[in-house]
């Protein structure tokens, strides 16, 4: 079989049609038997063939994606044909126009009805006579699976929008991406980040008095005289304060002004910054999954309880420990643990408590007069929302960035993903994640004729035959157009897909991966000098130490118009993820198992082309926490690595141009406009990511914003085009 230059079976199908046309003005022919002057259209018999390689599956896999020759067909429905009288014979379509006669098809064809070897099938129809040019839609049929409805949309694919209009009109055709929260998911969605921020926010405004605040119960009254501690403690040595008072007192004692904060006092100075301040302007993230808060509750009480079970040697670390008893209690009403040591040992098991628990808790704290209302309207809020925030919504773990107000002494959930503060555009927000685009269908071809009826044998069979001009007798066939004496039309072009496909394999580099220690130590204590001094971790990797978890890609425009290029206006920028993965494994010899992504085309009207940014979704299963861009990540925590696909880099393999059809986008003579750019309809790209050594230290515990440049990245990658283009080698965060 002639080899195509199409992702296997995308550049596939060729449909074909036996039809009875009627000649153009100043022809003088006879017409023919099936010619109906009423309608001025020809009975016909239509004939395409399609070559194939697919069949529904339980992931966005090549069965699902069609990728590969020996994936089973899955059928096309919503199918529609266009007939068009164009101005010239033996062109296609090289611009919107309102068509002459559509033609809706619905179910085309069923699922593994055809196959490469077995491609031909037979309508009847009807065509108005000077019909020279068809164009065809179509999309395949949606894959079925148990469970939630998300889950097929992931593996399958889902839009918001397949507009083939009715009046014809082909600058009405919108094919449009889906977005992943919408209404009421989104609503439940922003209240579950209320509640959590909310939780964090009374934590972090614990104190021993003042108004606004807890006050101490009579019961909780501190112990005064003599006591335990060696040494003498008055009611008066507890002074109204707050946690923030020790990381804001100029590193001095809020008990003892005269003096240096004491070590107890450090460990509550040093938990507060660490958890409140996050540099947005340098481009810190600060993770706000649940299981990110849980673990980085973890990290805080875990010190908390050193200070909470301490003896203190003075009047203010007897203060300090009182304060860290009271931030105790306060974690006890939203997290549980399975034992929280008298010793000073971590607390073990601590996990988010019931939706009750913490909706109750959160209604009866007191709320710091600085902040914004307090949230109250926790409705639709079940376990799975809240505990696997949120990857129960069907979003990356990245997708939730937490933020503190030093003013407002609150957290909250950043709205916009504009960490880079470039552009004129809006930033991205969580509504900006969108489902994988659908597989669909396009076709747009000028019509074979001729005034033999063909049986169908007589038709070339498989896109190789179909597309070889020595299987078209020029005897027996002409490229021109209907007439009343045409017994048989072909579609010359080949129908092919109009999404394009991204796939995507990992390796390493080296198994020695450094993280970022060193760095991030530095950055933290300015007397730190030379690389020898805090060190970087070094993580030995085995094929289950970073699992991949999911794909994101930035930069896709939300709507695609009749030539499956992006719509010029009102076209939103967002990002698809991909949770489908075929295998987590990234073997330490050899690459992954590949996944393939459906995206749409990404071809912007300019010069150049722009940059696409894809983060990898891995889960830190090493068994050690690491350093990585700003975060320490720690171990069963997800984490990103960030590649850029850049079309205009140096080195890559040409694309190969289709001979047979020019692809979208036309000039106006219809000829193609041949501009590189790493997503292609109807191409398939290949992204080889590679985990080098220096990777994990440009690791974010968030998805920054992939629109931009100013982001670190933490793959290598060359890019293929094996149709499209083949990136290489793209290490993940630099050499």
């Amino acid at each position: 079989m002639k080899e195509k230059k199409r992702f296997a079976l995308m550049g596939l199908t060729a449909l074909t049609g036996v039809a009875i046309l009627t000649a153009c003005s100043g022809d003088e022919q006879v017409a023919g038997p099936n010619y109906d002057p009423a309608t001025d259209e020809v009975a016909t018999n239509l004939v395409f063939n399609i070559a194939t390689g697919n069949t529904p599956s339980t992931r966005m896999t090549s069965a699902a994606t069609q990728a590969t020759e020996n994936d089973e067909f899955r059928g096309i429905d919503h199918a529609v044909l266009f007939a068009y009288k164009g101005n010239t014979d033996g062109k296609h379509l090289a611009a919107a126009a309102t068509m002459d006669k559509r033609y809706d098809l619905a179910q085309l064809l069923a699922a593994s009805t055809i196959d490469k070897d077995n491609s031909r099938r037979v309508i009847e129809t009807s065509l108005p006579v000077n019909t020279n040019t068809l164009l065809f839609y179509g999309k395949a049929i949606e894959g079925t699976t148990s469970g939630n409805n998300y889950k097929a949309f992931d593996m399958f694919g889902r839009l918001d929008d397949y507009t083939v209009p009715e009046d014809m009109d082909l600058t009405k055709v919108n094919f449009e991406l889906a977005q992943r929260l919408t209404g009421d998911n989104l609503n439940i969605y922003r209240k579950v980040e209320s509640l959590l921020s909310g939780a964090l926010t009374c934590i972090m405004n614990t104190n021993l008095s003042g108004s606004n605040h807890v006050a101490i119960a009579a019961d909780d009254a501190p112990v005064t005289g003599i006591n335990p501690y060696g040494f003498d403690v008055a009611a008066a040595d507890y002074p109204e304060l707050s946690w923030e008072t020790y990381a804001n007192a100029d590193g001095r004692s809020p008990v003892e002004t005269s003096h240096a904060l004491y070590p107890l006092e450090q460990k509550l100075a040093d938990v507060y910054r660490e958890m409140t301040n996050i540099s947005q302007n340098s481009g810190e993230l600060r993770a706000g999954s649940a299981h990110a808060i849980e673990a980085m509750i973890h990290d805080l009480w875990s010190n908390i309880n050193e200070v909470r079970c301490a003896t203190p040697l003075n009047v203010p670390e007897a203060v300090a420990k009182y304060l860290a008893g009271r931030i105790s209690l306060r974690l006890t009403s939203y997290f549980g643990f399975s034992s929280l040591p008298t010793d000073g040992h971590a607390p073990e098991g601590v996990g988010l408590r019931s939706v009750s628990d913490m909706t109750a808790a959160l209604a009866a704290d007191e709320w710091p007069a600085t902040a914004d209302a307090k949230p109250t309207d926790f409705s639709g809020i079940t376990a799975d929302l809240l505990d696997n925030f949120p990857y129960s919504f069907w979003l990356p773990a990245g997708a939730s960035h937490l933020t503190f107000d030093n003013t407002k002494k609150q957290f909250a959930y950043v709205k916009d993903f504009n960490t880079s503060a470039m552009g004129d555009e809006a930033a991205q927000t969580i509504e900006s994640y969108y489902f994988p685009p659908e597989l669909l269908y396009f076709g747009n071809s000028p019509v074979r004729v001729s005034s033999q009826e063909m049986k169908t044998n007589n038709y070339p069979n498989g896109v190789a035959n179909w597309d070889n001009e020595d299987n078209w007798s020029s005897t027996l066939w002409s490229t021109s157009h209907v007439t009343t004496n045409t017994n048989s039309v072909a579609m010359k072009n080949d129908i092919n897909y109009g999404t394009s496909l991204l796939k995507t394999t990992v390796r390493y580099a080296t198994t020695q991966l450094k993280d970022n220690n060193h760095a991030i130590q530095v950055a933290k204590h300015g007397s730190i000098i030379g690389e020898n001094d805090e060190p970087d971790h070094v993580i030995t990797a085995n094929a289950t130490s970073f699992q991949l978890m999911g794909i994101i890609i930035g930069g896709q425009k939300k709507k695609v118009g009749w030539d499956f290029i992006p719509k010029a206006t009102g076209n939103k920028v967002g990002i698809i993820y991909d949770p489908a993965i075929v295998s987590a494994t990234v073997p330490v010899t050899g690459a992954s198992v590949p996944n393939y992504t459906l995206a749409f085309d990404n071809y912007i009207n300019a010069p150049h082309q722009d940059k696409v940014y894809v983060a990898l979704e891995f889960l830190n299963n090493s068994g050690e926490d690491f350093f990585g861009e700003h975060n320490l990540v720690r171990n069963q925590t997800r984490f990103y690595l960030i590649g850029e696909l850049d079309p205009e880099k140096s080195g890559l393999t040409a694309i190969d141009w289709p001979e047979h059809h020019p692809l979208p986008p036309y000039n106006t003579d219809g000829s193609s406009i041949k501009v590189p750019r790493v997503f292609m309809q109807d191409y398939m790209t290949t992204a080889d990511f590679v985990i080098g050594e220096n990777s994990l230290k440009h690791a974010y515990l968030t998805v920054p914003d992939l629109r931009y440049s100013s982001i670190t990245l933490g793959l290598s990658v060359d890019i293929k085009w094996s149709t499209g283009l083949n990136f290489e080698e793209v290490i993940l965060g630099g050499e």
